[in-house]
C-alpha cells in the first residue's frame, strides 16, 4: 500500500478569465492551474499616459496581484467562462468551470463564508449520451466551452460530435411562463413581475420561491444541426445577435497535413442560431473553402463584429453577412491555401498556439501573443459597416514587445488597460498598456459631421436595413463611426506601449531534476535542482524545503539566552522621518542584560571612547548608563517612534530616554491588595503597550504628549475575564485604530477598543476552531481545543499585506484566520467595522516540533514573534526546528523551516550590511542572517531561478558532480534546420521561414556562485537525450574508478534517414584559473566518444563501473577501456525503443520501459556479464516514468503512463499468479491528474511506520536513521510533473493504510469539495476493477485541519485514530523524512 501526497501544487496556468466575481464592480481574475483554482484581485494604481504619450503608470510599481483564495479541485479543468446569472449572492457574475470527462460546474462567490460556492454541477457522460460504438472515447476527444455574450446559454462540445446546451434564466422568463399557465398580465391580482421578483436577493426570498439560475440542459449531436459537421474544429458564440448564435469551424473530412494537396481548403465556417425553447437551430450563413490550417474562432464585438478565424499561417475575418477578409503572415499561407488574402508574409509569424484578446474596444484592435511570447497588434480597416482589410504589426522591443517571454495558454483582458497572459511554459504576466493620444483626433459621429438632417437619414437607412435583415444590429449600433483613422496599422502599433506589472511565477513544466549540495549548507543538506520552463522562459530552479538564509557576521556572546534590537533616537530626529537602522542591541545571559551599540562594521572599535568595551565584530558594549542590567528582562520595545525605550522586567517597567537615562519606574502591583505581580507577556503598538500579568490580568499603558507612560483606567470589559494571551494591533482590519485582541480563560476571542477599553467584538466559539468564526456562530458540545496563545499581525509583502489571527493550541498546533466583512441583514460585504467582521480559517499545513529547551524560565513556551524581515511581514515560530510563516502576494500563508540549528533566541535586526535581517542565538553565538533576496516562497519551498545564456536557453538535463562541486547542465536553443544528405550535401530550399531544431550546449556551472565556468557546444543536429554523472571503471587492469560525465545523444538528420547516436564520456580536468574567478580552474575534457547506429535514448549506471544504454531497440552494457573506447560487454534485444532505464541501488536489478509494450524487469550479473529479463507487465501501457520502491522486504515498481495514471506493480515470484515472477502483479491504479516528467527514489531520515519512536507526537530524527543504501529503510519517490507540481509517493504498512483509508472515506463525505467534484471518482480508474484501492490520497487526508475541533475529534474516533498518531502519519506522508532537502 502507498500514499500519494502533493508537496507542491501545480503552478503552470492553463486557463484564466476576468470577471466581477466578489462584487459587481470588482476587478477579479480567476486562474486555473490544471486542478487548482485561484481567485485574484488586482490592487494598485491605474496606468495613465502623459502628455507626450509615454507611460507613467506602466511600471513595476503599478498594479499587483493579491490572492483571495485557492481551491484544489478533484478534476482537470478544461475551460473557464463567466456568466451573468440572475441573483448571485454578491451581485457579480458567476463562474462556469468545465472539467475533464464532460462536467460543468456553476459556482459563485459566497460572501457569508468568504469562499466559492457551487450552484450546480452538470454531467454529460454515461448511458444517457449516445456515442459512436467504434469512435474515440470521451477522454480522447478535445472539449471546449463557450458562453453566449448575453449569458443566455452556454455550449460544451465534448466527445467526437456532441454539443451540450445549458440555458440560463433571463428577466421575463417567469412572466412568460405565468402567461402560459393562464395568468393575465393586465389583471390587478396578477403576480409580481419578473423584474421585481429578480431584484430581491436569495437571502430575502423563501426557499421554495428561489429558482435555479439555469434551465434544463440538453444534448444535440452536431450532425443534427448539419450532416456535414462530422469533424468540428472549434466553435464560439457571436456578439450582436438577438438569439444565441454561434459560429462553428468544421470539415467533412479530417484535415491532415499529410494530405495537404488532397484536402486543401476543406474547412467551412457556419453560423447557427439556436431556439432554446424549441431546441432547434437555423443556419444563417456558410463560408466554404477556408484554409485547412484554421484552428480557432474568436468572436468580435462592435465596432468590428463577426468572428476572427485564426490559422497557423493566416488570419481570416468573417462578418455577419459572410464577407471575408484575410491576411497572410508568412510565406507558407499561399502554399497551404488558395484562399484570397492580403500579403504580409514579411512578418514571418508562426501562429501555432498564439493567443488573441481584445486590446482597445473603441477601435477594435486585437492583441496577438505569439508562441515565442512576442506581441503584435491586429488592426481592422473600417469602411462603414464593412471591413476593408486586416493589418498585423509587431510591437517593437523598445515599446515593450518583448516584456513577455512565455508562450500563451490563455489571455484575459482586465480593467484599466491591463491584459493577463497565462502560460504553461513559464511565468504568467500581467501586462499594462497605454496608447499615445496626441496624434489622434477624437472621432465625431455622423450627426456632428453632417448635421441633424444627415443623422435622421442614417436612422431611416438603419431601419430599412433592420427590416431586411432579421439579425442585423439595432439602429443605434448602425450609427457608429463609418470612417477609420488616417493612421496606418504600423503607426497604430507603434502607439502602444507595454510594460510588465506583475507575474505569477511558475515551476512548470519541470523538464528534469537532480540533487546537489547547496553552497553554504551543512553536512548532509542538499538542494533540488530543476530545469523548468520552455524556450526563453526556461531557467534553472534551485529549490529547498527550508529557507537558506544568507549568513552575515558572527559574534560571541557567552551564555546569551535572549536578545532584542531597538532603534532609539531623539525626538527631533524621530519627527523628521522613520526610525532608520537599529542602534542598540540588548542581550540577556541569564543574570544580566547588557547593552551594545550597533555600529557600522567598517568603523574600528578603537575609535570609540574608553567607556565602551568592543567585541571583535563591531558590537560595542555601553556602560555608564542608568539602564538596569541585573535581573531578568522579559521584553524590550520602543514607543513614540523610537523616542522612548521600555524595559519590561518581571515586576516592573522602566522607561528610558534615547541616551538610556532613566525616565520612569512603573511597578506591577494589584491595585486592591498591593500584591506584587509578575509580567508574563508584553505587546507594543505605538503609542500603547499591553502587559499581561501572572494573575491573568492585563494593564494597558499609553505614552502621553509629555513623554510619560501612564496606565489606562481599568473598565468592566478589561476586568470581566481572565486573560491567557493577547496583543495589540492597528491596521486594515481595525481601520487604523489600535485595538487589544485578547484570549479569554475559556478560549473566547475578545477585542477591546483603545483608549476606552470598551468591548467591541466577542467570539466565544474560537476554541472550537470553526471554519468561519463570527459572534453568532452557534456553540457545540465537546471537541473544545485548549488554546494558549493569540497573535494578530499582518503577513505579506510591502505591496500586498493581509491581517491574520494566529492561535496556538496546547499541542503547539497553529490555526490561521483571515478577516472578512459580511452583514447578515443585507448580504453586503462592505466594511462596516466590527459589526460585520468575520474570520475564515485558512489552510496552513504545519507539523510542530516542540522543544522544551526553548521554554521561558516560568515554564511557558517561547512566544510567536511578528517581525519585518526582507521586505516582508513574517511570524517567527520558535522550536526545535525554527520556522517562518511567510505569505507572498500570490499565495496562501506557508510555513518554511530555517536551516539554523540550536537556535535559542531570535530578534529582527536592521543595520547597515544586514538590512531587514534577523539575528539568532545558537551554539556558535550571535549570527546575523538575511532572507535570500532572490528567493520566493509561493509554493511552500524556497526557490530561485537562474537563466543560462543570453537570450536564455531551455534547460533540459542536469547532473551534480560531487567531487568538483559543480553542476553539468545541458541546454538548447532553436536554430534553423538545413537537410543534409548521406553524402554531406546541404540542401538549401528557397524559403526564409525555416524549420528549427534544438542546438544543445553543455555548461559547467559553479554550485557556489551559480555562474557558468565553461560552455561546450554539441555537434550540429545532435540532440542530448540523457546526461548522467557516473562512477566508471577507467582501467581493466587496476579496476580504478573515477567520477565521469556521460552524455547520450541522437543525431536528427531528417525523417527518411536512419538515426544515429553517440555516447560521449567527459572528465573534468584542472586548468589554469582566471585570477578573478578562482572557480574557473576546471573544464570538460572528452575521454571517449563512441558513435552508434541507433539513437541513444536512455543512460543508467550499472554495478561494476559500467554504462547501461538504451541504443536503438537494444539494451547494451558498455565498459570504458584504457584506449578511450566504450565497448559493449552485454546486450538484450528489446524490440522497441526504451524511454526509461533505471537500476535499484547496487543490487543489479533494472527496469526498462517503453511507450508501447510496457515495462520489463530484470537482473544483471558480472561474471559472466549477462542481462536477464525476469518479469514484465501483463498489459500494454505507455510508460512515461518508472521507479523502484522497496518496503518491508517487498519490491514494488511504480509506473506513471500517458493517461496520468499511477500503476503499482509488485515482483513476487512466490505468488502463483505471477508465474514464477514472469508477470509483475498489478496491485493498484491511481489517477494523478498531471503528466509526469521524472521519478526519483529518495531515502527517508525517518524510520518506517512500525518502528517510529514518538517524541511529543512526531517521529524522532535524532535516532540513527537507516542507511540510505539499505533496502529495508523507508524510501520515498519524488515525482515531478509538466504542470509544475511535485508529488511524493510513500509506502505504508497495513495498519497505517487502514487508518488513513478510513480517514479518507470520512473526509470525502464530510468536506466541502470545490465545484462539486468527487475526489473518489477523480482518483479511480474505470478500466481497472480495483480502482484506486491500495493508494491513499494524502492531500485529502491533510485537509482534516479544515474541520472544526469537534468534527475533527469525531472523524478521528470513527477512523480509530488519535491526534498524536495522526500527527506522526501526516509528518511522514508530508515528506518530513526529506529534511535534508
Amino acid at each position: 500500500m502507498q500514499c500519494y501526497t502533493e508537496l507542491v501544487p501545480p503552478t503552470a496556468v492553463t486557463h484564466a478569465v476576468s470577471l466581477p466575481f466578489l462584487a459587481p464592480d470588482a476587478n477579479n481574475l480567476v486562474v486555473a492551474k490544471t486542478s487548482l483554482l485561484q481567485v485574484f484581485e488586482v490592487r494598485g494604481c491605474r496606468p495613465t499616459a502623459s502628455s507626450n504619450g509615454t507611460s507613467n503608470g506602466a511600471t513595476s510599481a503599478g498594479p499587483k496581484f493579491s490572492l483571495i483564495g485557492e481551491y484544489p479541485l478533484s478534476g482537470t479543468i478544461t475551460s473557464l467562462a463567466s456568466v451573468k446569472t440572475l441573483n448571485t449572492k454578491t451581485g457579480g457574475e458567476a463562474l462556469l468551470i468545465a472539467s475533464k470527462d464532460a462536467k460543468l460546474s456553476l459556482v459563485e462567490w459566497d460572501p457569508e463564508n468568504h469562499r466559492i460556492s457551487t450552484i450546480s454541477i452538470h454531467l454529460y457522460e454515461g448511458d444517457n449520451i449516445i456515442s459512436q460504438p467504434f469512435g474515440p472515447s470521451l477522454r480522447d476527444c478535445d472539449s471546449f466551452l463557450t458562453v453566449d455574450p448575453s449569458s443566455r446559454c452556454a455550449a460544451l462540445k465534448f466527445g467526437a460530435k456532441q454539443l451540450a446546451i445549458l440555458p440560463f434564466r433571463q428577466l421575463g422568463d417567469e412572466l412568460a411562463e405565468e402567461v402560459e399557465d393562464g395568468y393575465d398580465a393586465d389583471m390587478a391580482d396578477a403576480p409580481p413581475s419578473a423584474g421585481l421578483k429578480r431584484t430581491a436577493t436569495n437571502h430575502d426570498m423563501e426557499p421554495e420561491a428561489r429558482l435555479t439560475p439555469y434551465k434544463s440542459s440538453f444534448v444535440l449531436p452536431l450532425t443534427t444541426l448539419d450532416p456535414a459537421l462530422t469533424h468540428p474544429v472549434h466553435l464560439a458564440f457571436l456578439h450582436e445577435y438577438r438569439e444565441p448564435t454561434f459560429g462553428i469551424l468544421s470539415a467533412p473530412l479530417q484535415p491532415s497535413p499529410a494530405l495537404a494537396e488532397e484536402r486543401k481548403d476543406c474547412l467551412t465556417y457556419t453560423v447557427f442560431t439556436l431556439d432554446l425553447e424549441q431546441r432547434a437551430s437555423t443556419n444563417l450563413i456558410s463560408v466554404p473553402k477556408l484554409p485547412s490550417d484554421l484552428w480557432n474562432v474568436v468572436p468580435l464585438a462592435l465596432p468590428v463584429g463577426g468572428a476572427l478565424l485564426v490559422g497557423t499561417n493566416s488570419l481570416v475575418h468573417v462578418d455577419q453577412s459572410g464577407r471575408t477578409s484575410a491576411v497572410a503572415v508568412n510565406e507558407f499561407a499561399k502554399q497551404a491555401s488558395n484562399f484570397s488574402m492580403s500579403d504580409q508574409s514579411g512578418l514571418r509569424m508562426k501562429l501555432e498556439g498564439c493567443g488573441v484578446e481584445m486590446l482597445d474596444p473603441r477601435t477594435g484592435d486585437l492583441l496577438l501573443v505569439l508562441n515565442d511570447g512576442s506581441l503584435a497588434v491586429l488592426s481592422f480597416k473600417l469602411l462603414g459597416r464593412n471591413i476593408g482589410g486586416l493589418t498585423v504589426a509587431r510591437i517593437a522591443a523598445e515599446q515593450g514587445g518583448l516584456v513577455n517571454a512565455s508562450a500563451p495558454s490563455c489571455l484575459a483582458a482586465l480593467a484599466d488597460n491591463m491584459v493577463f497572459v497565462g502560460s504553461e511554459d513559464g511565468d504568467s504576466a500581467l501586462l499594462g498598456w497605454v496608447k499615445d493620444t496626441p496624434s489622434l483626433n477624437r472621432k465625431r459621429s455622423h450627426a456632428q459631421m453632417l448635421g441633424q438632417d444627415a443623422a435622421a437619414e442614417d436612422a431611416e437607412d438603419a431601419e430599412d436595413v433592420d427590416e431586411d435583415d432579421l439579425y442585423a444590429p439595432s439602429a443605434e449600433t448602425v450609427k457608429r463611426t463609418a470612417s477609420s483613422s488616417s493612421q496606418s496599422a504600423a503607426d497604430a502599433a507603434s502607439s502602444y506601449h507595454f510594460a510588465l506589472h506583475d507575474a505569477l511565477r511558475s515551476l512548470g513544466p519541470i523538464n528534469n531534476v537532480c540533487l546537489g549540495k547547496a553552497t553554504h549548507a551543512n553536512a548532509g543538506e542538499l538542494e533540488l535542482l530543476a530545469g523548468v520552463g520552455r524556450g526563453e522562459a526556461s531557467r534553472l530552479a534551485f529549490m529547498t524545503r527550508a529557507i537558506l538564509p544568507t549568513a552575515g557576521r558572527t559574534s560571541q556572546f557567552e551564555g546569551a539566552k535572549k536578545l532584542w534590537s531597538a532603534s532609539v533616537q531623539p525626538k527631533q530626529e524621530a519627527d523628521g522621518g522613520d526610525g532608520g537602522y537599529d542602534n542598540l542591541l540588548f542581550v540577556y545571559d541569564g543574570e544580566q542584560t547588557k547593552v551594545y551599540d550597533i555600529n557600522d562594521p567598517t568603523v574600528s572599535a578603537d575609535e570609540k571612547d574608553g567607556l565602551r568595551k568592543s567585541t571583535a565584530n563591531g558590537y560595542v558594549e555601553r556602560s555608564g548608563t542608568e539602564f538596569e542590567h541585573d535581573g531578568e528582562t522579559v521584553a524590550i520595545g520602543t514607543l513614540g517612534n523610537g523616542t522612548r525605550l521600555v524595559q519590561c522586567r518581571r515586576s516592573e517597567l522602566r522607561t528610558y530616554d534615547y541616551d538610556l537615562s532613566l525616565s520612569q519606574i512603573i511597578p506591577m502591583a494589584d491595585e486592591e491588595t498591593d500584591e506584587e505581580l509578575k509580567v508574563v507577556a508584553v505587546s507594543f503598538c505605538n503609542p500603547y503597550m499591553l502587559v499581561i500579568r501572572d494573575d491573568s490580568s492585563i494593564q494597558v499603558l499609553k505614552l502621553d504628549r509629555s513623554g510619560d507612560v501612564e496606565p489606562l483606567d481599568d473598565t468592566e470589559s478589561s476586568k470581566a475575564n481572565k486573560w491567557l494571551s493577547g496583543c495589540l494591533y492597528a491596521g486594515s482590519m481595525t481601520s487604523g485604530e489600535v485595538c487589544a485582541f485578547l484570549l479569554g480563560e475559556e478560549g473566547a476571542l475578545h477585542v477591546l477598543r483603545l483608549p476606552d477599553l470598551a468591548s467591541c467584538y466577542h467570539a466565544p466559539t474560537l476554541p472550537f476552531l470553526p471554519p468561519v468564526l463570527s459572534p453568532d456562530t452557534p456553540l457545540r458540545r465537546g471537541g473544545r481545543e485548549t488554546l494558549t496563545e493569540l497573535l494578530v499581525t499582518d503577513l505579506g509583502t510591502e505591496d500586498v499585506k493581509q491581517p491574520y489571527i494566529i492561535v496556538r493550541s496546547s499541542m503547539d498546533d497553529l490555526t490561521l484566520y483571515e478577516p472578512f466583512n459580511y452583514a447578515a441583514e443585507t448580504g453586503s460585504s462592505e466594511n462596516a467595522g466590527f459589526s460585520t467582521l468575520r474570520f475564515r480559517k485558512v489552510p496552513c499545513p504545519y507539523i510542530p516540533k516542540y522543544d522544551e529547551s526553548i521554554d521561558n524560565e516560568d515554564g511557558r513556551p517561547a512566544p510567536l514573534v511578528s517581525a519585518k524581515i526582507g521586505r516582508r511581514r513574517v511570524v517567527y515560530i520558535p522550536g526545535r526546528a525554527p520556522s517562518f510563516i511567510v505569505r507572498e502576494a500570490t499565495s496562501l500563508s506557508k510555513v518554511l523551516g530555517i536551516r539554523a540549528s540550536g537556535v535559542r533566541a531570535f530578534s529582527a535586526l536592521n543595520r547597515s550590511g544586514c538590512e531587514s535581517g534577523f539575528a539568532v542565538i545558537n551554539d556558535e553565538g550571535l549570527a546575523e542572517l538575511m532572507l535570500p533576496p532572490v528567493s520566493t516562497f509561493e509554493t511552500g519551498w524556497s526557490s530561485h531561478g537562474v537563466a543560462l545564456g543570453e537570450p536564455p536557453q531551455e534547460v533540459r538535463f542536469m547532473a551534480y558532480h560531487e567531487d568538483r562541486g559543480v553542476y553539468v547542465v545541458a541546454t538548447c536553443r532553436d536554430v534553423d534546420f538545413y537537410l543534409t544528405d548521406s553524402d554531406g550535401n546541404v540542401e538549401h530550399e528557397g524559403i526564409t521561414l525555416r524549420p528549427q531544431i534544438p542546438q544543445f550546449t553543455l555548461h559547467v556551472l559553479s554550485a557556489k556562485s551559480h555562474e557558468i565556468i565553461q560552455s561546450l557546444e554539441m555537434p550540429s543536429s545532435e540532440i542530448v537525450t540523457s546526461l548522467k554523472v557516473m562512477t566508471l571503471e577507467i582501467s581493466e587492469h587496476t579496476h580504478e574508478q573515477k567520477t565521469m560525465v556521460v552524455v547520450g545523444s541522437a543525431a536528427q538528420r531528417g525523417e527518411d534517414m536512419p538515426a544515429k547516436g553517440a555516447i560521449t564520456v567527459f572528465d573534468i580536468m584542472d586548468v589554469v584559473p582566471d585570477p578573478e574567478r578562482p572557480e574557473s580552474g576546471i573544464k570538460l575534457h572528452v575521454v571517449s566518444r563512441e558513435e552508434t547506429k541507433g539513437a541513444i535514448t536512455a543512460l543508467e549506471a550499472f554495478s561494476g563501473g559500467l554504462i547501461g544504454t538504451a541504443q536503438g531497440q537494444k539494451i547494451m552494457i558498455r565498459g570504458l577501456k584504457e584506449d578511450g573506447s566504450c565497448l559493449p560487454v552485454a546486450f538484450l534485444d528489446a524490440q522497441c525503443y526504451i524511454a526509461q532505464l533505471k537500476t535499484f541501488l547496487r543490487s543489479g536489478m533494472w527496469l526498462a520501459g517503453d511507450a508501447w509494450k510496457g515495462l520489463w524487469f530484470g537482473g544483471f550479473t558480472e561474471e559472466p556479464y549477462r542481462l536477464t529479463p525476469m518479469g514484465r507487465t501483463q498489459s500494454q501501457m505507455e510508460v512515461m516514468a518508472a521507479e523502484f520502491l522497496p518496503f518491508d522486504g517487498q519490491l514494488f515498481i511504480m509506473i506513471v503512463d500517458a493517461e496520468m495514471d499511477l500503476h503499482v506493480l509488485q515482483y513476487d515470484p512466490e505468488n502463483p499468479k505471477s508465474m514464477s515472477g514472469q508477470r509483475l502483479l498489478h496491485r493498484s491504479t491511481f489517477h494523478l491528474g498531471h503528466f509526469p516528467s521524472s521519478m526519483t527514489l529518495l531515502p527517508s531520515k525517518l524510520a518506517p511506520f512500525a518502528e517510529q519512536p514518538l517524541v511529543n507526537g512526531h517521529a524522532d530524527e535524532e535516532d540513527a536513521p537507516p542507511s540510505p543504501s539499505d533496502p529495508e529503510s523507508l524510501h520515498h519517490i519524488l515525482t515531478t510533473f509538466q504542470s509544475g507540481a511535485i508529488g511524493l509517493i510513500t509506502p505504508v504498512d497495513e495498519s497505517t493504510y487502514r487508518r488513513l483509508s478510513a480517514l479518507q472515506t470520512h473526509l470525502t463525505s464530510i468536506l466541502e469539495h470545490a465545484a462539486g467534484l468527487n475526489p473518489r471518482a477523480y482518483r479511480a480508474v474505470e478500466s481497472e476493477g480495483f480502482g484506486a484501492r491500495g493508494v491513499v490520497d494524502g492531500s485529502l487526508v491533510q485537509r482534516i485541519s479544515e474541520l472544526g475541533a469537534a468534527r475533527k475529534a469525531e472523524v478521528l474516533g470513527r477512523a480509530g485514530a488519535d491526534a498524536w498518531g495522526l500527527r506522526s502519519d501526516l509528518e511522514i506522508i508530508g515528506g518530513a523524512g526529506l529534511s535534508y532537502l
